[in-house]
């Protein structure tokens, strides 16, 4: 079997599962800053506290995440033109690539700024106020418009992504099908979207 026909689908693959399954989840979590501090560090942290949640994030998370970033620069440095594709469909492919990179960029920062930075303070389990002092340092401007480009680049990709793995694994052939999996993606981009800007807004 052609070596670059399993890498593009397993390329594919890990951008929807597992990596993008653990975006919709983390997601959803953050909603719970709505609740307050209370509920929002304790529904973090029962995660943190299972044995098997390093082991989840290396190997479902990380790992997986890094394969998808590497042969997706790989990709992108050997994509050619398609002189089939029209302007909108470029559009896409092209933010697609551009948005992955961004995404990979800001998922470091949000790392050290959540995970390194508090275990180097001492402040660990104590999320929402880490956050929360986040968004009120002298730094705050900043800080919001990383995590709303970054919000935005990582919702697009995602959404975006479901309709280029109908594509690969052969789900949506038709000019029909491919046109209902870019209207679903479409509204999971809004819906993911609008979710998460909600989510931070109570700590804005």
């Amino acid at each position: 079997m052609d070596s670059a026909y399993v890498t593009r689908r397993l390329h594919s693959l890990t951008g929807i599962i597992p990596v993008g399954l653990f975006l919709v989840y983390h997601l959803y979590l953050q909603l719970f800053l709505h609740a307050g501090a209370d509920i929002y560090n304790a529904k973090v942290n029962s995660f943190y506290d299972s044995p098997l949640a390093i082991w989840i994030l290396v190997f479902l998370v990380y790992l997986p995440l890094l394969f998808h970033t590497i042969l997706g620069i790989k990709l992108a440095v050997q994509a050619k033109i398609q002189p089939t594709y029209k302007y909108f469909n470029h559009l896409l492919y092209w933010l697609q690539r551009l948005s992955g990179a961004g995404v990979f960029l800001f998922i470091g920062g949000h790392l050290f700024f959540t995970k390194v930075q508090p275990m180097l303070a001492g402040t660990w389990g104590a999320h929402w106020q880490h956050l929360n002092e986040g968004y009120h340092s002298p730094t705050a401007l900043v800080t919001k418009a990383v995590y709303v480009f970054g919000i935005l680049g990582a919702t697009f990709h995602f959404s975006n992504g479901i309709n280029t793995f109908c594509m690969t694994w052969g789900i949506a052939l038709t000019a029909k099908a491919q046109d209902r999996i870019r209207s679903i993606s479409i509204l999971v981009f809004v819906l993911l979207t609008i979710s998460a800007y909600y989510a931070i807004s109570a700590i804005w």
